[in-house]
């Protein structure tokens, strides 16, 4: 049986119809969704960074003035980040003023699936501990127990597969005889537990914080390359 020369036409208009309609829109969801994304041949099970304000106050919004160094960081290496960060904690210091936690009070940091790269960025807030509410200066003792006991407990609940990386608290010009005390602690107990450390030391200058801690736009890239060109190094052996 033959079909009608002008259903055949009609077949043909509608199948062109439905092409220029359908394929634009198959197009357009391939660009939004259907498109995989990349893996990041650095840290493919992603970065989890502990830290203070320097990290919790900041965004991950490319090109704004408050991105943080842990984003520029993290789409430097097409890796995803997940942040565990609050505002005036540290390893020894409870954050929030002394009404917060400390970094080992973080389990979701190193419990679960472990990530290729873990950061510590933090101890600017160490040169006092909370006593009832209230701040006091801590002892080189005091600090020292507090950072060789986070440490050692993310040697024993992390994979030898994670890179743990401590960076040295980002100091900007206020209170550097602190800085130099708090850093010389942290930078042994890293190496002592056989861990990376960076070195931020000259990253915050004074043009490149908004208050003397906290660090600008300048100071958060600052603080970005110095990580970045660590990341790029091969990791050091644990010991």
């Amino acid at each position: 049986m033959r079909t009608p020369r002008r259903s055949r036409h009609r077949s043909a208009v509608v199948a062109l119809v439905l092409a220029l309609l359908i394929g634009p829109f198959v197009a357009w969801q391939g660009a939004q969704g259907g498109q995989t994304q990349p893996v990041s041949r650095l840290a493919p099970q992603g970065i989890v960074v502990v830290g203070d304000s320097i990290s919790a106050r900041y965004n991950d919004r490319p090109g704004d003035a408050d991105q943080a160094w842990w984003s520029v960081t993290g789409r430097h290496f097409d890796a995803s980040v997940r942040t565990y960060a609050q505002s005036g904690s540290g390893y020894l210091r409870p954050g929030h003023r002394c009404t917060g936690n400390r970094f080992i009070d973080r389990p979701d940091a190193f419990l679960g699936d472990a990530p290729s790269i873990l950061i510590v960025e933090g101890g600017r807030n160490d040169w006092a501990r909370c006593v009832r509410g209230v701040f006091q200066t801590s002892t080189d003792d005091e600090v020292r127990r507090a950072v060789s006991t986070y440490l050692g407990v993310l040697k024993t609940y992390l994979p030898s597969s994670t890179r743990i990386v401590v960076l040295g608290p980002p100091w900007g010009p206020l209170d550097r005889s602190d800085g130099v005390r708090v850093t010389r602690i942290i930078a042994a107990e890293a190496r002592l537990h056989g861990m990376q450390f960076v070195s931020t030391r000259g990253a915050l200058t004074a043009d490149r914080v908004i208050d003397g801690i906290h660090p600008n736009r300048a100071g958060s890239l600052a603080i970005a390359r110095r990580v970045i060109r660590a990341l790029e190094k091969p990791a050091q052996p644990a010991v």
